[in-house]
């Protein structure tokens, strides 16, 4: 997929989670909490049967100026995927949802970007993680934002 068609890509899936997530899921107090839960959601049966390359995350707080919250990988295995990574939340995002976004990241193939790869692990992981309702809401932004490209959300 061409850098460009990345970018629009990226328009869309943050608009649709404006559209559909803010405000959905849990917001944590402290730094502790939020590894708490990225430790027990990557040690789960569940996540492992989907991401066994993917064996830790850890959470981080980025400086008071970021305005953006990332994903680092830390340790990369055959083919550059993610086993280890890093989770840096901007203050402002000290929230399950984007905690989710960033994970997807480390999830997918390097470059992924926020295309279809991206995209397809994120929608799993809202579904699981913040519930039916978000899920459907986010899927239906999805396909609103991606239609308005020409692609659709498979």
């Amino acid at each position: 997929m061409a850098r460009a068609a990345l970018g629009r890509w990226q328009a869309a899936v943050y608009a649709a989670e404006q559209e559909a997530l803010v405000g959905v899921g849990r917001r944590w107090r402290r730094l502790g909490e939020a590894q708490d839960y990225a430790d027990r959601l990557v040690e789960s049966e569940w996540f492992a049967a989907r991401w066994g390359h993917f064996v830790a995350c850890a959470v981080e707080r980025r400086g008071r100026g970021s305005r953006w919250s990332l994903a680092r990988c830390l340790e990369a295995g055959p083919g550059g995927r993610a086993n280890e990574g890093v989770v840096l939340l901007a203050p402002q995002d000290l929230c399950q949802r984007a905690f989710l976004h960033e994970l997807s990241h480390l999830l997918v193939p390097p470059g992924s970007g926020h295309g279809p790869a991206f995209i397809e692990v994120h929608l799993e992981l809202v579904r699981r993680e913040l519930g039916f309702v978000a899920y459907a809401d986010y899927r239906a932004a999805l396909g609103r934002r991606l239609g308005e490209l020409g692609e659709g959300v498979a």
